[in-house]
Order: structure tokens, then C-alpha cells, then sequence
């Protein structure tokens, strides 16, 4: 993100019926996105490493794909990607992340954050257009993802729309834009 820049940010939060140690094992496998992400058909890892700071991997919709790399790792809690295609961010932001988050909340029990920020271009008028039309987007599919992670991390199996659906009422929205 630019030095001084208007950031904004969601974040939504999660239980996760499963000890911290193992939401961490399913967390740090860069390869499994398109198990809980809606849409996403396949994840491809197109670095040497497979998971850290500087993992790249390319998430596809059908034949189209966004390029995501992990920029800080934090060895049992989380850690932030920057969404990207090639050298530019992901369209239309100037730049944005996505970093996940877990903590423990009991013995079986795991804490997962998700959020997402970003910087618009167009100064004051990209700022308002994303509160207005963009941030409230970014919202509900950060509940989507937050739901689809708690079934695939307590069931082992890929979330669907139902799954999703089923789950988006036990995600809770921690912030709204910032």
C-alpha cells in the first residue's frame, strides 16, 4: 500500500471447529483456495516455494486467473497476499491485499480473520465509489470465503454455494470499510 494513501479495509471472522495447530496446517497450503473461495476452479503454485513469503500462486475462474503473492508470513498466525496480474495490482485498485489470520479460542477451537484492503485510484472520487459500490462487494465475499473456509477446514471437503449459504450466518463482520 502507498505511504499516506486512503486505505480502505473489510474484515469479517470465522470459528473454526478445530485446534489452532490444525487450521494452521490447512492455512499454510497455498494450493487449496479454490476449495473455499466461490468461483475459483483451480489453484496453480508457479513458484519453487510452495508456502512463506514470496509464494506465487495463480488463482483460475474457468480460463481466467488472478495472480496472488505472499508478501508477510507469520509462522502459525496468518500471513498477507498482495493481489496482482503481472506487475500491476488486480484491477481497478492501485493496489490490495488479502491476509488471513488465526488464533486460538479454545482448546478446539480456532479464531480465523479475513481481510481485505485496498487503495482505488482517482483520489477523493475513487474513494467514494468504492465505499459506495465496491467495499460492500468486497463484504459479502469475504463472507463467502469466510464461510467456505469453515466448511472445508472442519469437513475436508470443497465448499459449494449451499455449504456457503449454509454457513454465512456464523460469520461475523468485524469491521465495516475504514
Amino acid at each position: 500500500m502507498s505511504a499516506g494513501a486512503a486505505v480502505q479495509r473489510e474484515e469479517v471472522s470465522v470459528l473454526v471447529n478445530l485446534p489452532v495447530e490444525e487450521s494452521w496446517e490447512r492455512l499454510q497450503d497455498f494450493s487449496q483456495a479454490h476449495c473455499y473461495v466461490p468461483k475459483l476452479t483451480k489453484t496453480q503454485i508457479v513458484s519453487a516455494q510452495r508456502h512463506g513469503e514470496g509464494a506465487h500462486r495463480r488463482v483460475y475462474s474457468g480460463k481466467r486467473y488472478l495472480e496472488e503473492t505472499i508478501t508477510d508470513w507469520y509462522p502459525g498466525s496468518g500471513f498477507v497476499i498482495r493481489l496482482h496480474k503481472g506487475d500491476r495490482a488486480m484491477p481497478p485498485f492501485r493496489s490490495a491485499e488479502f491476509e488471513y489470520t488465526i488464533s486460538c479460542s479454545g482448546a478446539m477451537q480456532t479464531q480465523v480473520r479475513l481481510s481485505m484492503r485496498i487503495e482505488m485510484p482517482g483520489g477523493a472520487v475513487g474513494r467514494f465509489l468504492a465505499g459506495k459500490l465496491i467495499m460492500p462487494v468486497v463484504r459479502q465475499n469475504l463472507i463467502q470465503v469466510a464461510a467456505g473456509l469453515k466448511h472445508f477446514y472442519e469437513t475436508g471437503e470443497p465448499a459449494n454455494n449451499g455449504d456457503r449459504a449454509r454457513l454465512a450466518g456464523a460469520v461475523r463482520v468485524a469491521s465495516a470499510g475504514s
